[in-house]
């Protein structure tokens, strides 16, 4: 018994990015949800209880485009972070955050440190934006229009349509910045819908965010593809 504690010490010691594996997703759909509010909580759930997932998302509006990509692994209480956008890359562990800029030297930040991608987000808070469990979570309050069978790179899913109340997203927001943006947009009388692609294991493939101005023409569109759920992914603190 002592000596299987050993390997646990030494992730909690390292903290090298060392989960406990969970389950893999059931290969098979379960039931459709009846209703919104089904729904994210179902969403919100199950991606908690996922150790590990590959996450990829990009945002454009007008004519900028902002790519994300990374590893996210849940290790005890904190989110563990491999991202990267455009040039630059970002790590999160336990502790503390780094970051460098086309392949250069690391650079170690704080928590309460801001890291230099697009949206300003503190090393803190830099999950909040790729994790699987807050995307969904920001759909709070939506409303369910319409649900279908559909396929995400030829594996069965089902596609939820939703309409998004921006108050109530700006409300839920923990960024001050995004919290102003969307007060903004709803206050202009801009709309938003959200499509989201539940697969197997009930979990999100893909969710979709598209916000269009009072005449109905695009102003920004998010899509956030999430794989390889439970994969053996790990996140550690660059050694140079």
């Amino acid at each position: 018994m002592r000596k299987s504690l050993v390997p646990l010490l030494l992730c909690l010691v390292l903290s090298a990015g060392c989960t406990t594996r969970t389950a893999l997703p059931s290969p098979t759909l379960g039931p459709a949800a009846p209703d919104a509010v089904t729904l994210v909580r179902s969403l919100v759930d199950r991606s908690a209880e996922q150790g590990t997932v590959r996450f990829e998302s990009s945002t454009t509006m007008s004519s900028r485009r902002v790519h994300q990509s990374g590893d996210l692994v849940r290790a005890h209480d904190a989110r563990l972070l491999n991202l990267r956008e455009d040039a630059v890359d970002v790590v999160v562990v336990a502790d503390a955050g780094y970051t460098r800029s086309s392949g250069g030297d690391w650079t170690r930040l704080n928590r309460t440190d801001r890291t230099p991608v697009k949206s300003g987000a503190s090393v803190e808070t830099l999950a909040d934006e790729v994790d699987p469990r807050s995307v969904v979570a920001s759909l709070r309050g939506a409303l369910l229009v319409e649900t279908r069978e559909d396929t995400v790179d030829g594996v069965a899913a089902r596609r939820y349509t939703l309409l998004v109340d921006l108050r109530v997203q700006a409300e839920q927001t923990t960024d001050p910045t995004r919290r102003t943006q969307l007060m903004a947009a709803y206050e202009a009388g801009f709309t938003a819908t959200a499509t989201v692609w539940v697969g197997p294991g009930d979990l999100p493939m893909r969710v979709e965010q598209t916000m269009k101005t009072l005449e109905d023409k695009p102003f920004q569109q998010t899509t956030h593809t999430f794989t390889d759920w439970n994969a053996d992914l790990r996140v550690t603190a660059p050694t140079s």
